[in-house]
């Protein structure tokens, strides 16, 4: 995620240094909070860069586990546009470097864990944690409405609709036995725990494609 960061401020500063035909977008949407430099190439075409972000924690349930779930939006877009028609409606196509990742802490419910169907004692897991990665480079496809670098305007409205293809998600779970477990019993968590991975994992192959709303309002310089 670095080096794309670094790629897209570089992207950024120079753009800032040459302001023609460039306006910058401040947007929210399912990406989070976005920052975005458009430049136009000619009067259809567009291209844009830009940055997102946002965090936040809710409780989930998957595989008949109770999560505390943490999701990390971050991305990094790439982005061509094309105005078919003139106007302000867009076609949308690039790559965005997506370190998108959530953390899974486990909640004993009832006192009790329940893993890969096989029911244990809170006091008997230390603890059960895990993180769901994605693709890094993913591909991103949409429509959109609202051309920032449009000459006859200096403020303006801009919203995307769209998908982002992140492969199927890696998903890493790993359990730590209490004292009260022996050596089998430590071994049986550990292969639970094991399947307990590859059915989230299969449980959550529908997060490959992740939608993109997102509205906002763009300043031409």
């Amino acid at each position: 995620m670095k080096k794309g960061f670094i790629v897209a401020l570089g992207m950024l500063a120079a753009g800032a240094a040459n302001a023609q035909d460039l306006a910058v977008s401040g947007k929210l949407g399912t990406l989070g909070f976005g920052l975005e430099l458009t430049k136009a190439f000619s009067d259809s075409v567009t291209g844009r860069v830009g940055l997102n972000g946002y965090s936040y924690s809710k409780g989930a349930s998957q595989s008949g586990v109770d999560y505390d779930f943490k999701l990390k939006l971050n991305t990094v877009s790439f982005l061509a546009d094309w105005y078919p028609m003139g106007g302000t409606f867009r076609t949308t196509a690039g790559l965005m470097y997506n370190g998108n990742k959530a953390t899974l802490d486990a909640k004993p419910s009832t006192g009790q864990y329940t893993i890969n169907n096989v029911v244990y004692n809170a006091a008997d897991v230390g603890s059960l944690k895990g993180e769901m990665t994605f693709g890094k480079a993913a591909p991103y496809f949409g429509l959109g409405w609202g051309n920032p670098v449009a000459k006859e305007k200096t403020w303006g409205f801009v919203a995307d609709v769209g998908v982002l293809y992140q492969a199927s998600p890696k998903v890493a779970l790993d359990a730590t036995c209490g004292a009260a477990l022996s050596a089998a019993q430590c071994t049986s968590l550990q292969s639970d725990t094991a399947a307990e991975r590859s059915q989230l994992e299969s449980d959550l192959n529908d997060f490959k494609w992740y939608p993109v709303v997102s509205i906002g309002v763009s300043y031409r310089f």
